[in-house]
């Protein structure tokens, strides 16, 4: 079958090249999460981490590292295994704080990892916390790098803005007390 095809070339490359991250996380972690197969997920993006991690030296972002955009330059390591973690225990175990520690912790190393502030506001939208939310849709926005990704970030915000203000809305009107 192509799965099992697939699972047999994804575990032959990253016999062969096992140092590296991406690989384990695109490759493994990604396609794991696809088949719903959480645990072997997170397994595979917390050795990504771990990599990554080894790699890194922490840099403190000073003003000279600034492009000629105001961007800073891209770190050092790679946080999107960070946040898949995250992604992949919330979808798990509907683990909210772990997912948002994760993203947070994508965050420190990278302020600009746009699929963290996403991932952030979809968390934060999904407990109520509107504010919050919209203060990360906002985010999203300014970090995009193009015009699709900025569609889409303000298409989010708009369609998170409107749900909040119906359901609002809704239970206003509907409230019924019994007197």
């Amino acid at each position: 079958s192509p799965t099992a095809a697939s699972r047999k070339t994804t575990s032959m490359l990253l016999s062969a090249f096992v140092r590296i991250s991406k690989l384990t996380k695109y490759s493994s972690g990604e396609l794991l999460l696809d088949q719903q197969r959480y645990p072997d997920a997170i397994e595979k993006f917390e050795r990504a981490v771990e990599i990554e991690r080894s790699k890194y030296v922490h840099v403190t972002f000073y003003p000279a590292t600034f492009n000629l955009t105001g961007r800073h330059r891209p770190p050092p390591m790679n946080v999107l295994p960070m946040v898949n973690r995250g992604l992949a225990m919330f979808q798990y175990k509907q683990d909210i704080e772990a997912a948002e520690k994760s993203c947070q912790e994508a965050l420190e190393i990278d302020p600009e990892c746009e699929a963290a502030v996403a991932t952030l506001a979809q968390l934060n939208l999904q407990q109520g916390k509107i504010d919050i939310a919209m203060q990360m849709f906002d985010r999203q926005a300014a970090l995009a790098r193009s015009e699709p990704e900025l569609v889409a970030a303000l298409t989010y915000q708009f369609v998170s803005l409107f749900s909040f203000i119906i359901s609002r809305l809704v239970s206003d009107c509907c409230f019924v007390t019994a007197d």
